[in-house]
């Protein structure tokens, strides 16, 4: 049984144009995932795409224009918010920038500690025992209960975030770029430590991610999105050595090289993301696809499933990848 299945969900915002009128931007458009346990799934695409406005639809941050998101076999969008509330002990996000998301004001025992205080009867020495027991997981110790957050290094602030996280043993964490805000050192440090504790404690992580060097470390499986919809979801290496929509090949492709011998590809991705309120008609990723033809212009491509079992929203995938091998 999936732990996270998201159907048909939909956000979209009112935007006013122009002095009386006004348009929806559909961040999110029928976006259909499922998450199961133990799994980690990479959410990626270019600023603009919905990865963002998708997970705080799921966590009910921002409340969805509509849709179902069945979490651990509860609609997490029919529920009141004392049931939320009771729910939310088993969800966790971390957010890209810790110091953002740390209070200054409070010591790291405080932080971490918060969600036990909330949804816990544990006090005194039993809370400040699960504290320690959770830095030391992210490895760091008693030394920082005492400390505020300005005290700490990028990576000691994206550690407690971590450690206060996974405090309650959620079955769900988010992470929403927990290492772009970080130097190259220090992302590798975070993401070693997210794989030791997924291993170890068995979480579900949603990871989302612009940098695919990044998700391929992490993720089992991969969604990439375009303007608001899933275009192509496959196992890590499925997407990654045999990725079948322009979109995600131009992403790909789009990715610096580690060997100076091997020829690049010459799938290219053009122009830039057009706008959410107003979307190109058929295809939305046609205007900028090199293989597009008639029918992109004009139908919009179902996500379906291919051969191998893999989700692709295009009229011809296979074509495409068949010729974009030609280049390699």
């Amino acid at each position: 049984m999936a732990l996270l299945e998201v159907r048909s969900l939909v956000k979209h915002y009112p935007v006013r144009v122009g002095l009386f009128s006004r348009r929806q931007a559909k961040a999110v458009d029928d976006v259909n995932l499922t998450v199961n346990p133990g799994e980690t799934i990479g959410i990626v695409g270019e600023s603009g795409s919905g990865k963002t406005t998708l997970a705080r639809c799921i966590l009910r941050m921002i409340e969805p224009t509509s849709g179902e998101v069945i979490f651990d076999g509860v609609d997490l969008l029919k529920l009141g918010q004392s049931s939320l509330r009771t729910k939310r002990r088993e969800l966790a996000v971390v957010y890209q920038n810790p110091y953002l998301s740390l209070s200054p004001r409070l010591a790291v025992r405080d932080l971490v500690s918060e969600p036990l205080v909330t949804h816990t009867s544990l006090r005194g020495d039993a809370l400040n025992d699960r504290v320690v027991e959770n830095l030391e997981a992210v490895g760091l110790s008693a030394d920082y209960l005492n400390k505020r957050s300005r005290q700490l290094s990028g990576g000691q602030a994206q550690r407690v975030a971590i450690a206060r996280a996974l405090v309650l043993r959620p079955k769900l964490i988010v992470l929403d770029e927990p290492t772009s805000a970080l130097d190259v050192s220090v992302q590798a440090q975070v993401l070693n430590l997210l794989v030791k504790l997924r291993t170890e404690l068995g979480f579900t992580y949603l990871f989302i991610s612009h940098n695919l060097d990044v998700v391929q470390h992490l993720a089992d499986r991969i969604a990439v999105m375009y303007l608001g919809k899933v275009v192509e979801v496959g196992t890590t290496d499925q997407v990654f050595s045999q990725a079948t929509h322009p979109y995600t090949m131009a992403l790909l492709a789009a990715t610096p090289e580690p060997h100076p011998d091997r020829k690049a590809s010459l799938v290219t991705v053009q122009g830039s993301v057009p706008s959410l309120t107003a979307p190109p008609t058929g295809c939305h990723y046609h205007p900028r696809c090199q293989w597009a033809v008639e029918r992109c212009r004009h139908e919009m491509p179902a996500l379906r499933l291919d051969e191998d079992r893999r989700a692709v929203r295009c009229h011809f995938p296979r074509e495409y990848f068949q010729a974009s091998k030609k280049f390699e």
